[in-house]
């Protein structure tokens, strides 16, 4: 009997005890770790939150920059872009900016940037400058608007929102598959020796030029020859008589720029 109660005392006594105190301690002290541990992350969670929908967003429209153009303003773009306050910078799409931007204004590139700190958007854009007015056919009748020097249509809506050209220069008859020719002579429009009034496109595809003292010229619809007509051009401004300049009605055949022909109206004879 003696024995058998010998072999229960152990697991009553003083060691057995501390080791259950100090496990309940850890327990406790675990507890309390997680309790702190989910508090914070609660805090933490929170002002991130208040930090998103608060503090990282476009609330005025003095946290846009705009960089590129003198002639769009800040305003402008929000208007086009279709921007509203507050809006969160998280939740904020730079491309679909750039491709409403694209169709809205008068620009041929731009790049927008989410700028977290300080918070705001930096845009960056190229302008299209109009070089000359425009007018195009449609089926309802003529459409009016611009050009720049990549002979890219303009809208004349869109044009409004950029600057004016600087001359009364005209492209009539506007059409895509002539635009590079149209930049081409967009380009070389101070080297040929008379002022350009007008680059006419005839619905067949042929081109024609009217400047201010050799008239109406003929170049064709062979894009090949273009370089080669300008360069004629520029060399009979110098070289044609003042006789025959600025004559009502005269036509100079270019498309063959080898063999310019001059083309001159014949004077109406009376009957006696």
């Amino acid at each position: 009997m003696k024995s058998s109660a010998s072999n229960r005392q152990p697991s009553q006594g003083p060691g057995i005890e501390r080791r259950r105190k100090l496990r309940r301690q850890r327990r406790r002290e675990r507890l309390i770790y997680l309790w702190r541990m989910l508090i914070f992350t609660s805090i933490a969670l929170g002002l991130g939150w208040l930090l998103l929908s608060q503090g990282w967003s476009l609330s005025n429209a003095e946290q846009i920059h705009v960089q590129g153009s003198d002639n769009i303003q800040v305003n402008t773009l929000i208007t086009a872009g279709e921007l509203r306050f507050p809006q969160p910078l998280l939740g904020f799409n730079p491309k679909a900016l750039e491709q409403t931007l694209l169709r809205k204004l008068p620009i041929k590139s731009v790049v927008v940037h989410r700028r977290l700190l300080p918070p705001g958007i930096d845009v960056d854009l190229q302008e299209r400058i109009p070089i000359a007015y425009a007018l195009r056919r449609r089926a309802h009748g003529q459409e009016q608007g611009m050009v720049d020097i990549d002979g890219q249509w303009i809208p004349v809506d869109v044009a409004k929102k950029g600057e004016r050209p600087p001359t009364k220069l005209t492209v009539d008859g506007w059409t895509a598959s002539q635009r590079q020719s149209i930049s081409r002579v967009l380009e070389q429009r101070d080297q040929l020796g008379s002022p350009l009034e007008r680059i006419i496109v005839a619905p067949d595809g042929e081109l024609s030029l009217r400047t201010k003292t050799l008239g109406l010229i003929q170049l064709g619809a062979n894009s090949a020859l273009l370089d080669e007509q300008l360069d004629a051009v520029a060399q009979l401004s110098q070289t044609l008589p003042p006789t025959f300049r600025q004559k009502p009605g005269t036509t100079i055949d270019m498309s063959d720029p080898s063999k310019p022909e001059l083309q001159i109206p014949q004077p109406v004879k009376e009957d006696k």
